[in-house]
């Protein structure tokens, strides 16, 4: 064998062993290892608690309804109980602006903005500024923002709304296709993982909504499989796929279509409201991207991959070439390509393949429901899950050959998991020791999440460095851009803030984000452009007060420009 290729491989292998490391060494996956190991070697001991839990869950679950309700509501009620030790959160990543710049947007009662004369000192990731000002994103996760704004003044609210219509609505799609206290067992479950210390909960991403269409596709499709109210589970089916549609398109077709293929299209009663409500779903999503574009075929997403280069695309697409005009969105451009370059080809697929697949790990399973998962060989003899395994397999398929993905690109595709997973458990229960070791695994995650929430009220450490997408122990961030927001909004009259370019390389967050209606913001932020074009600007807001935001110190310093 060439020595070239000897060192390829032992190259490769290590880079998938330390990816594995990545994996076990982030959030508490190495004490939940731990007592995973411990309780399989000495055993679980028997409390009569985990007897009257499991009663209760029972004598809950027969009646479906009241059981997606307590799941909901119980995923809301607790988050707010928690408040005091877990706040609410503030947003840091630039996907979260994105998100609320448009759902400022429709705030105005616009679908997009104008292009301001002074564009350029704008420009940030995950916006474009031409032919119109708006959010690179899919309109879906903005309209709730939006709603939640107008109807409470909060953003987060409508993120907290979700993560309980999420449970609940996982809750009745788990019941068409299991017994009731499994199902509502599984709401619970995930309740603890997603809606306590996640940032699908704790960050404006958008991880319920797509999950939330998810859920409806396949529990409709349960319905539909056995002949139950056509019409009704065919037009909650196509509310999934109109949900989908408006979020995670791409991700949502690759985990809707298996169960779209296996639907009986000859029954009338199930292609019409399928016709009706997916069609005109699509027409109002191609007249946003008519709005944003001029054209209902080409997205925000098009028009952001030829002026700025991202995102990148998957993995067979050639990166476009672009020349970006500030050193923060290049550098951000290069970052895109390094991601493209672990898929770009099979070794380098192959290559960093175990440190992309730990990210969605940790996220969804992690150690503690992992150990489930020993029994998915004899899931997969059951022929009615076949579908949802294509589906988990597709869409997970799809996310890999994406440059740059995140767990929330999954996120259609957490039903699936959760179905499997709950199958698994089944099969476990079904031996005494699996019983038992089965009752204890949900005890462990409420262990993790009440040390992560201690830890951070202790100020102990409790996570790693730019770990924003844990499912327990997010990473909170720098809130220098609050913390100087919060000065100027202390400042009379209007505001223009101009932000030097940050120095240091890996620092890929912005503060470069305003509202849709730049002109009359209480505070503008402006990259500074040099003192030329900076003095253009300041001329344009003549009536504000001018200053200069320096982010490359500890802490970021202000002071007038």
């Amino acid at each position: 064998m060439p020595i070239k290729l000897i060192m390829a491989v032992l190259e490769t292998l290590m880079f998938l062993l330390a990816g594995v490391w990545q994996g076990i060494r982030q959030d508490f996956n190495l004490l939940e290892i731990a007592v995973v190991a411990l309780l399989i070697g000495v055993g679980v001991p028997e409390f009569t608690i985990f007897g009257k839990v499991g009663r209760a869950i029972v004598a809950i679950s027969r009646r479906r309804v009241r059981s997606c309700v307590l799941a909901g509501a119980l995923a809301i009620l607790l988050r707010l109980a928690l408040l005091p030790l877990l706040p609410e959160p503030i947003p840091v990543v630039s996907d979260e602006f994105s998100h609320l710049l448009l759902a400022d947007t429709l705030l105005q009662g616009r679908l997009v903005n104008p292009t301001h004369p002074f564009w350029p000192h704008f420009e940030s990731l995950h916006i474009i500024q031409q032919p119109q000002y708006v959010s690179n994103y899919f309109p879906g996760h903005a309209i709730v923002l939006a709603l939640a704004i107008w109807l409470v003044g909060d953003p987060w609210f409508g993120i907290l709304a979700l993560s309980g219509i999420f449970c609940g609505t996982l809750c009745w799609a788990l019941q068409g296709w299991m017994p009731t206290r499994w199902a509502l067992l599984g709401a619970l479950l995930a309740l603890l993982r997603f809606s306590i210390g996640s940032y699908w909960i704790n960050a404006f991403h958008g991880g319920f909504l797509p999950a939330i269409g998810g859920a409806l596709v396949v529990g409709a499709f349960a319905r539909l499989r056995g002949g139950k109210s056509p019409i009704r589970n065919a037009a909650i089916f196509s509310a999934g796929l109109a949900i989908l549609a408006a979020t995670r398109p791409m991700e949502g077709l690759a985990c809707s279509l298996p169960f779209l293929l296996a639907l009986p299209f000859w029954r009338w009663r199930i292609l019409m409201p399928l016709a009706v409500i997916t069609g005109t779903a699509l027409a109002a999503l191609g007249f946003y991207c008519y709005r944003v574009t001029g054209t209902p075929f080409s997205t925000a997403y098009n028009v952001s991959q030829k002026t700025y280069g991202w995102p990148v695309s998957i993995a067979w697409l050639a990166p476009q070439p672009v020349a970006n005009r500030h050193i923060e969105l290049d550098r951000y451009y290069r970052y895109e390509l390094d991601e493209h370059a672990k898929v770009d080809s099979i070794p380098h697929f192959l290559k960093f393949l175990t440190f992309r697949v730990q990210e969605y790990w940790r996220f969804y399973l992690g150690p503690a429901l992992s150990v489930p998962l020993a029994m998915l060989a004899w899931v997969w003899r059951k022929r009615r899950l076949r579908v949802a395994f294509i589906a988990l397999g597709t869409t997970f398929a799809a996310v890999m050959l994406e440059g740059a993905a995140s767990p929330h690109y999954l996120a259609p595709a957490t039903v699936t998991i959760w179905l499997l997973l709950m199958e698994c458990f089944r099969h476990l229960c079904a031996t005494h020791p699996g019983l038992a070791l089965a009752r204890a695994l949900p005890c462990l995650l409420i262990l993790v999440l009440a040390l992560r929430i201690g830890a951070e009220n202790l100020h102990l450490p409790y996570t790693q460095a730019l770990n924003y997408q844990s499912w327990c122990c997010k990473q909170p961030g720098n809130y220098d851009k609050m913390r100087i927001t919060q000065y100027l909004a202390t400042q009379p009259g209007l505001q223009l803030a101009f932000v030097r370019a940050k120095t240091d390389e890996a620092n890929l967050l912005q503060w470069i984000y305003n509202a849709a209606d730049i002109d009359n913001a209480r505070i503008v932020w402006a990259r500074d452009l040099g003192p030329q074009a900076n003095r253009k600007l300041s001329n344009y807001f003549h009536a504000r007060r001018v200053w200069m935001v320096n982010p490359n110190t500890r802490p970021a310093e202000i002071g007038s420009y």
